[in-house]
This record gives C-alpha cells, structure tokens and sequence, in this order.
C-alpha cells in the first residue's frame, strides 16, 4: 500500500495520537463562526450608524415643534406646517409637490351625530311597538359605519362639511430602470386633546361606548320583535315590553352622553411632537441619508423612493386617501412603511391590522421588518388595532392594494402622551428614532437588492390581494 503526502502526514499524526480529519474539522469549525460573527459585527455596525442620524431627526423634531406649534386637521395651521415640511423635503429632492384637496376635518364628530339621529329614530319607533321599523333603519346606519371603516365610502359623506388639506411628497429617482416603489410615510396634523374640559364622569364616554349603546338600542329592538312575534302582536302598535323599553332608553343615555362628552374633544389641539413630527423627522432624515448616498453614487438602483408627510391623519386617515387617490401614476410595484407616534423603543410594533379592526395590512412584510429588527439585535414584535382602536394612514394604502405596515410605540393598550398637552420632544426616546431609522433602510436596502441580501423577488400582499390604486 502506497500512501500520498496527505495519507501519510495524517498516517504520522495518527501514530503520535492525533487525529487530522477531526482538527481540519474544528479549525473549519471556527473559520466559520469568526465569519458569522464578523457578518454580525457588521450587521450591528450598519445599525449604529442610525444613533448618528437619529441625533440629526430629534434635533429637527425639537426644531419643528418649536417653529408649528398645534396643527388641527385641514386648518390654516396644518398647511403651514405642509408648507414648513416642503422646504425640508427640498433639500434632499428637486421633486417635491404639495398638493390640496378636500377632506372631512370633523369626520368621527359628524358621524357620531349622525348615530345620534338613528339611534332616535330606532327608540320611537321601539317605544312606539313599531320595532320592526327600526331593524331596517338601523341596519342603513350601519352600512354606512362600515362603509366607512372599510373602504372610506358611505352615503353620509356628501352631508359633512369639508376642509382643505395639504399632503406633500418628495421623489428620490433609482439610478436605474424602476421596478418598485417605497413609499416612506407620516402625517403633519396633530390631534384634538382627549377628555379636555371634561369632569371624571364625562372621561368615561368615548366612541366605543357610543359604539356599544346602539348596539345595545338595536339589540334591545330586535328583542322586542321576537316578543312580539311570540305574542301575536308584531304589527299592532303600542307600548313594548318592560325589559326592551327599560334596554333601550339606557342605551340611547349612553350614546347621548358619549355624544356630549366626546363634543368637548378638539376644543384643544395637542403640540403633536411624538404623534407625529417624530415619523416626519425620521422621514426627512431618511431622505437626507439616500439623497447623500445618490450624491455618492451609493444610491438605489431600482428603487423609487417617495417620502410623504400627510395632512388629516388624526380625522380618519383623510389626507392619505386622497394622497392616494391622486398619485397612483408614480406607483410602480409599490411597498408602503408608516412611521406614527414614535415614543419609546420598548413600545414599538409593526402593525399587522389597523383601519379600527376593519383593515387588514401585510403581515409578510410587518414579519419581515421584525426579523430585520431582530438580526440588528433587538425586537420589534407586530401587533394589531382592535375593534375601534384607531386608525393610521397605512389604512389607505392597504384600501388600494399596497403592501404596507405602520411602525408606531402608540399600539392598543399602551400608554403615551398622544392625543395629550403633554406630547412634547422630551417624551420622545432617540434610540426609538434610531430603530426606526436602522429598519427602514435595511428594508429599502433589502427590497432595492433582493439578490445581496440572499433573498428573491418576494410579493408582500396577502393571499389574492391585487394593486387597485386608480379608485377606491
């Protein structure tokens, strides 16, 4: 038996105790994980750049809640402020439009009026043994709740006074053909103060209880036709049963002091600092970072980046659906990321529903932020807005087809000074705006350049989902 070189090295270290295979496979063993950890090292050090852009967004928020002050939806303010965010856009982009339309400022306030309308008609005509009237005209006003939450359409629409908004956008061109386009959002509003004037009693009527008193009226109708069927006495008018009346006039007090308490909101405006010149910040800086990159040479390829600041946010997501409806000729393959209420870094999510419940969003692209939060060394988990939780301008996008998520540190149940007099920049955390800044860029990195990232063209909408953005 002849032996190579190889064979008899390893035939001497054999000899002297040794095992060669087991040593080559230990020293590749630890080539590896130098290189993971290096990769790490790396990944890390990409996301700490952010702290130095961060500084760069809470200086400007600072400097912009100083210069806009309150910003009520679709006022004389909340265009200024369009104007303020314009001159900021400009300086990273020769493409920057500020664009008006008409929007319902007043929106949640005239439709709890208007649920003060049906739910009177629904009590007369259940006081007056004529419940089977009320089933049909409750229903109509339903439908139109739905409608609203749903789609942003429902015939009471053309009743309610309108205001102008103003919604601007920049444009960040690839260096390349396009295939995709990134939208990067926030809104410039500011929201009317919550519970403001209001004694400890008033504090506890809001939409929901207004929400839960009609169905409750309408509830209470429904039983007492079922009563009545029973009784033989459905078509003949007169007094209804105890437990139906005494239901119904308590649920109509319920949505009439809803209705009362929730009038003294937007008798004051919050400052608006964490919600949202925290998202408009974060959404200049960004566009300072790729234009400096551009400059470099260092830009997107295939990416067209638009960075957009809408008015009418804190009125049911208005301003975005209009933005929306305006601008789809600028939308290639689209992929949508909001930034909203960016308080503390231990709050963050990436939301998977909003639109009250009613709107679903892109649960691929909400995970894959995640796990990109994740490989960066910390975690943003996704969450979801409930029934009557509130509503971001991801809404919109999602309502045209667009893959989108919002990233906020205002989720359900969390605690924060949005909607407050006290949302000043203090109560914003850098190392929140950090965060946000790291996973936006790594996801717009990522998407520009699937194949770097070791990833393939990837559809974020869900299911069967197709882009509809030339009408809602």
């Amino acid at each position: 038996m002849t032996y190579s070189p190889e064979g008899l090295a390893s035939a001497i270290f054999l000899s002297m105790g040794l095992d060669v295979r087991s040593i080559g496979r230990k020293i590749r063993s630890s080539l590896g994980r130098l290189r993971r950890e290096k990769g790490a090292a790396a990944e890390r050090a990409e996301a700490v750049q952010a702290p130095k852009l961060s500084d760069e967004a809470f200086s400007l928020l600072k400097q912009l809640s100083e210069e806009l002050g309150a910003r009520p939806a679709a006022s004389a303010e909340s265009r200024a402020a369009a104007r303020r965010v314009a001159s900021l856009f400009q300086t990273f982009s020769d493409n920057v439009s500020v664009t008006s339309g008409r929007i319902i400022p007043g929106l949640q306030r005239w439709m709890l009026l208007s649920s003060i309308v049906s739910a009177s008609i629904v009590l007369v005509l259940a006081l007056g043994g004529l419940p089977y009237l009320s089933i049909p005209a409750s229903a109509l006003f339903i439908a139109s709740v739905i409608g609203e939450l749903r789609r942003k359409g429902n015939f009471l629409r053309s009743f309610f006074p309108t205001g102008e908004a103003s919604n601007v956008h920049a444009v960040i061109e690839p260096s390349e053909q396009v295939e995709r386009t990134v939208i990067v959002s926030a809104h410039h509003d500011s929201a009317p103060v919550k519970n403001s004037c209001k004694g400890a009693f008033l504090s506890l009527f809001s939409e929901t209880t207004a929400a839960l008193g009609y169905m409750v009226l309408v509830g209470a109708a429904l039983i007492q036709c079922i009563a009545e069927i029973i009784q033989k006495r459905l078509l003949q008018p007169g007094l209804p049963p105890l437990v139906p009346a005494v239901l119904s006039i308590a649920a109509f007090v319920t949505v009439l002091i809803s209705f009362i308490s929730c009038r003294k909101d937007g008798e004051s405006f919050s400052p608006g600092a964490g919600d949202n010149l925290s998202g408009v910040s974060v959404v200049a800086t960004l566009g300072r970072c790729f234009r400096g990159r551009a400059v470099k040479g260092e830009g997107l390829r295939h990416t067209r980046l638009v960075l957009v600041s809408f008015d009418g946010e804190e009125c049911g997501a208005e301003g975005s659906a209009l933005w929306y409806r305006e601008n789809s000729h600028i939308l290639i393959n689209p992929v949508n990321i909001n930034l909203d209420a960016i308080y503390r870094e231990e709050d963050l999510v990436f939301l998977v529903s909003d639109g009250n419940g009613f709107v679903q969003l892109s649960s691929r692209l909400a995970s894959r932020c995640s796990m990109i939060s994740s490989e960066m060394g910390y975690s943003i988990p996704t969450g979801r807005i409930g029934f009557f939780g509130g509503e971001t301008d991801a809404a919109s996008a999602s309502r045209c087809g667009i893959a989108s998520t919002t990233l906020t540190a205002a989720p359900p149940g969390v605690s924060t000074p949005a909607h407050t007099e006290e949302d000043t920049p203090d109560k914003v955390s850098p190392e929140a705006l950090s965060r946000a800044i790291s996973v936006t860029i790594k996801l717009i990195e990522g998407l520009d350049r699937p194949e770097e990232e070791g990833k393939s063209e990837e559809n974020l909408l869900e299911g069967n989902r197709k882009l509809r953005i030339s009408k809602f």
